[in-house]
């Protein structure tokens, strides 16, 4: 059974290591990525001020926890109305899922989002089959995201 526990601040900075590695494989592309350990140094900053949580899936095995993903949000206001979104701001998984897990996980993260008084779950990703698959559960993919340095 998969759970998705919640790290706190100081546990992120006691496995920064991996947490920080983890983030920085599935980080959007929206801030010029030649400042890499500017960014993260950022993104560590953004989680010990609350402002981003990160949360790390797993499968006790022989009571060992197996680690398969880890997710970074944060809960963000539409500037429309008075709802909140979660924002999957990263994704990373570190094994190989099988659709049991992927829908377990979503699942999680779909009951999370609603004990934070959020409406949604939106996301950033440049893989079609995420993309697909984000679709097939009633989610929206028809937005395009698009980025032109200057």
């Amino acid at each position: 059974m998969l759970r998705m526990l919640k790290f706190y601040p100081e546990q992120v900075v006691k496995h920064w290591e991996k947490i920080g590695y983890a983030i920085e494989q599935a980080l959007p592309p929206i801030i010029d990525s030649r400042k890499s350990e500017d960014r993260m140094n950022r993104i560590l900053e953004s989680i010990l001020a609350g402002k981003i949580e990160v949360h790390v899936f797993v499968v006790y095995e022989d009571e060992r926890p197996i680690v398969y993903g880890i997710i970074s949000t944060a809960a963000i206001n539409a500037v429309d109305s008075d709802n909140k979104e979660l924002l999957i701001y990263s994704l990373y998984a570190g094994r190989k899922l099988n659709r049991e897990l992927i829908f377990e996980g979503l699942e999680l993260i779909k009951k999370y989002t609603k004990s934070q008084g959020c409406i949604a779950i939106s996301a950033y990703t440049n893989i079609e089959s995420i993309a697909r698959l984000f679709s097939t559960i009633g989610g929206s993919s028809s937005f395009t995201y698009l980025r032109l340095e200057v």
